[in-house]
């Protein structure tokens, strides 16, 4: 039994109202099994929801569908919260902060300030590592003071390679690879497309996502905590990810960069599985198709 994904997140309390759950939704801030979902969803046991909510991103597997909202222990039996552990009170308390009396952010600068949030603590985990690392450094060699001592610039959004549309793959080319029959095209846009062989994702899914001004290292993390196992990949010269669970059906590889990765996401019918390893080939030649063919 499904039920829409709009009234599934309110249900177990991941927004505090209806009316706030459909605007995550619309906004794109919820994700079902890896693809941008709209208000009516609709959602299965097994499904993967991630929710963009209060500067943070709840990834939850629903084991449970229900549409009335019910109290929190109740709601905790519906679904297995994978969500990566909150920052520190000291990193959210050290989060720049708008001024009184400044107005309402402009869209500019409240995709700046969601980039600081989701940025924030993984920033604050390399300065400690790193002061670590210094500290137990037994190499006294001084270093070069003619050496300039300034950072590199990070990678621009944008400057990687023009996948094009599709990530360069036609519909045919997904159904050859992929092995699913009457899968029909229910996204195409600039960054995502996505193919579905029910029309409601409740069957055998192909997604491909182009994130630009995103770096893969937040992803990749994401996918260890969801998937069964995730490994390392190289394709072409170019690294990246690959991750799969052989319960839910799905692989997924991510390929880096710099500033810049896709994504391919392929999900089997779980009511006709099929081996992981061949789910994984299709995420691979896919990959492999969008490399080649950028430019």
């Amino acid at each position: 039994m499904s039920t829409r994904v709009d009234a599934y997140i309110w249900a177990i309390r991941l927004t505090k109202t209806r009316s706030a759950a459909g605007a995550a939704c619309r906004g794109g801030h919820v994700r079902v099994n890896g693809a941008t979902a709209k208000p009516a969803q609709p959602v299965v046991p097994g499904d993967e929801i991630r929710v963009w909510v209060n500067g943070r991103e709840r990834i939850v597997e629903v084991t449970k569908t229900i549409s009335k909202r019910v109290s929190a222990p109740a709601a905790a039996e519906c679904y297995i919260d994978k969500s990566p552990p909150p920052p520190p009170k000291e990193i959210i308390a050290g989060q720049p902060r708008r001024d009184r009396g400044a107005g309402r952010p402009t869209k500019r600068e409240r995709r700046q300030l969601d980039r600081l949030r989701s940025s924030g603590f993984l920033i604050s985990l390399v300065a400690v590592l790193a002061l670590a690392l210094g500290a137990c450094s037994s190499d006294d060699t001084p270093s070069d003071p003619n050496r300039p001592n300034t950072p590199e610039a990070p990678a621009q959004a944008g400057s990687g390679p023009f996948f094009g549309r599709c990530g360069g793959v036609t519909l045919e080319e997904v159904v050859r690879v992929t092995g699913f029959t009457g899968l029909s095209t229910t996204v195409d846009n600039t960054s995502v497309c996505e193919w579905d062989t029910t029309g409601s994702r409740t069957g055998a899914v192909a997604s491909f996502n182009w994130y630009r001004g995103s770096p893969i290292g937040r992803e990749e993390a994401n996918v260890k905590l969801s998937r069964d196992e995730t490994n390392k990949l190289e394709i072409k010269g170019h690294t990246g990810f690959i991750g799969w669970s052989q319960s839910g059906q799905i692989c997924e590889v991510g390929i880096d960069f710099g500033a810049d990765f896709f994504e391919w996401s392929i999900r089997g019918d779980a009511r006709n599985p099929r081996p992981i390893d061949e789910i994984c080939n299709a995420a691979r030649e896919l990959a492999t198709m969008s490399i080649e063919r950028a430019s």
